[in-house]
């Protein structure tokens, strides 16, 4: 069964997601780019919350930001960290220095690799080196996205073919497949016939733009037409078989 992630910035956007049916809860600052940094009291609030009722991912920013300066006890409370590999297609030693900014998270936290499908415009490795450089750190996820919040989604830059031909890639490897990139629940169904494990929202559970607040009720519809497609998916596979 394919796994809801709402990515909040507050506390109370923490309860509203889970109330609404949310699997997992991903904390960023929707202000500061696809994969921005809240401050660490926001962290601590949420993982508060959220008491163990689902499991926590932090995105930390790219590492080509200096989001590698995180110290261990940063992560107190976390389930997954990630870090993004914008700007760093140019480093011939990029897998060293992401390396590095990964060494620094405990073994309590699992690692969460990140490839942009808008590759040209974020400047990051393609996905080949991705996955192979996950091993490396031992990622338990590879999570796509897109960098720039522009209005496109995932879809303008993979389809679905590709998306699943990467989703196999990432299973090939032991890891979860989580997909992102401003989904609606237009895309969910191809996003969950792709190989999909998890898929990752923000703009489509907010009241307006993705800077907005989580809306729960949102969240619920959002999670009921996932489920829907996840059920015709299987329906199908098995009549396939």
């Amino acid at each position: 069964m394919t796994q809801l992630l709402v990515s909040v910035r507050s506390a109370i956007e923490a309860e509203a997601a889970l109330s609404g049916g949310a699997d997992w809860i991903d904390i960023k600052e929707p202000t500061r780019g696809s994969l921005g940094a809240a401050e660490p009291h926001v962290w601590r609030e949420i993982v508060q919350t959220v008491e163990q009722r689902a499991p926590v991912s932090i995105a930390l920013g790219e590492i080509s930001d200096g989001a590698g300066a995180w110290g261990p006890d940063t992560f107190r409370g976390a389930s997954m960290v990630k870090y993004g590999l914008a700007k760093l297609s140019d480093c011939t030693d990029w897998m060293s220095i992401a390396s590095t900014a990964y060494d620094r998270v405990p073994d309590s936290c699992s690692r969460v690799a990140v490839y942009y499908a808008d590759e040209e415009r974020a400047r990051c490795p393609p996905l080949a080196d991705v996955v192979q450089w996950s091993k490396r750190i031992s990622a338990s996820a590879i999570l796509i996205d897109t960098f720039v919040k522009d209005g496109r989604t995932l879809f303008d830059f993979l389809s679905i073919d590709q998306l699943a031909a990467a989703t196999q890639q990432i299973r090939a490897i032991g890891a979860i497949a989580a997909c992102g990139g401003s989904l609606t629940k237009l895309h969910f169904a191809a996003a969950i016939v792709a190989g999909a494990d998890v898929l990752a929202v923000r703009g489509a559970v907010c009241n307006g733009r993705r800077t907005s607040a989580i809306d729960q009720q949102l969240v619920r519809q959002l999670k009921a037409t996932m489920n829907s497609f996840d059920g015709e998916s299987n329906v199908s596979q098995a009549c396939a078989t």
